[in-house]
């Protein structure tokens, strides 16, 4: 039996900290370009149903070594810290290796890994060592094989939850990401007890998008009211239960909370800061990941470096939103206008719902 720790005393404003600020961690200050999230590959071996990729997992289009490393030069010169390697399955790149120890050589300081944990994967891990990673983040998507192969496959969660394992004892700081939907939602919580026993650091919980392949799984989203009554009523009362770290993204909140995410940081839609980019293959370069299906990226990468989309992008959607409000009318700061994204995505903001105001899905701490 595992004993839990004795319960962490927190000052009034940081009781939300519990779950979003691991004790060691500092916050990330808010700069231009800070986070990058590099796509190097869209093949992947699973077609989850959840997947906000959609399409370009059909494409499978792969970023060849060259510009990958070019990319990497460009956004490190931009001020890029920390670096987030994904897919498709980013292990399923040729020159993965390579790639990973480019990024260290170039001194981003924190280089992070999404995997599905898949064999193959963990063949190519076995191989590294993993002082090459801050951490790597697998993807477990349910308590349960039920739930999890129910999104991802069968068999996917045991051989998932196998890599977890065996990471941790191979000394890889290894963490859980689970995407909670209308499948899981009753079931992800037993993460913990297994987290617990196999020595993950950090489980994190965020709720499905709905874009990609979740707009042909409309019945698994979960409504707003329903992710706070999640995160308030079922992963609240984890605090102090688990050597795992617990961590979510609050991406919807109470009017009342604002004022404590306000003195944690925050500042509102990262559309807005241009706090992170993402990349892809086709050198299409994002701000808002939720916008991922339009045509309204920031840029385009060619010959090495960023053009701005003259066109129509996001920036221009998040900048109309201080002046002409998602909900008619701002009703807090930090808001400044709603989540012009989410209004496009889901046709309807989220904040017309009573007491409901959006708290930017992008935002989080350095953990």
């Amino acid at each position: 039996m595992t004993l839990a720790p004795p319960a962490l005393q927190r000052p009034p404003s940081e009781q939300y900290g519990w779950a979003r600020f691991p004790e060691t961690t500092k916050r990330v200050p808010y700069g231009r370009f800070r986070n990058v999230y590099l796509y190097i590959t869209e093949e992947c071996q699973l077609r989850c149903s959840h997947c906000y990729m959609g399409e370009r997992l059909e494409r499978a289009i792969r970023m060849p070594k060259e510009e990958v490393f070019s990319q990497l030069r460009y956004w490190r010169k931009m001020g890029g810290d920390k670096l987030t390697i994904l897919g498709g399955e980013a292990t399923m790149h040729p020159d993965f290796e390579e790639i990973i120890a480019f990024a260290n050589h170039l001194g981003y300081s924190k280089v992070i890994l999404t995997t599905n944990g898949l064999k193959s994967s963990l063949r190519k891990l076995r191989r590294m060592s993993p002082d090459l990673f801050a951490y790597v983040q697998v993807s477990l998507d349910g308590g349960s094989a039920a739930s999890h192969d129910q999104i991802r496959g069968r068999g996917t969660f045991k051989i998932a939850a196998e890599s977890v394992k065996e990471l941790c004892a191979l000394g890889f700081d290894t963490r859980i990401i689970c995407t909670v939907n209308k499948t899981n939602i009753d079931d992800c919580l037993d993460l913990l007890p297994f987290a617990d026993e196999v020595g993950v650091s950090l489980t994190k919980f965020h709720v499905f998008s709905g874009i990609g392949t979740g707009r042909e799984n409309e019945e698994m989203l979960v409504a707003p009211s329903e992710w706070i009554e999640f995160y308030e009523t079922k992963l609240a009362p984890q605090e102090g239960k688990w050597k795992t770290q617990i961590w979510y993204q609050p991406t919807y909140a109470r009017r009342s909370e604002m004022k404590r995410f306000e003195d944690q940081g925050y500042l509102g839609c990262i559309g807005r800061t241009l706090d992170r980019i993402s990349v892809f293959p086709d050198g299409r370069a994002y701000v808002c990941s939720y916008l991922f299906d339009t045509d309204l990226n920031y840029g385009q990468m060619r010959d090495g470096y960023m053009e701005v989309n003259r066109g129509p992008n996001e920036f221009d959607l998040f900048s109309r939103s201080m002046s002409h409000s998602a909900c008619g009318g701002c009703k807090v700061g930090s808001c400044a206008g709603g989540c012009p994204a989410e209004e496009l995505v889901m046709g309807g903001a989220s904040c017309r719902e009573d007491d409901i105001v959006p708290v930017c899905r992008l935002w989080k701490a350095d953990s």
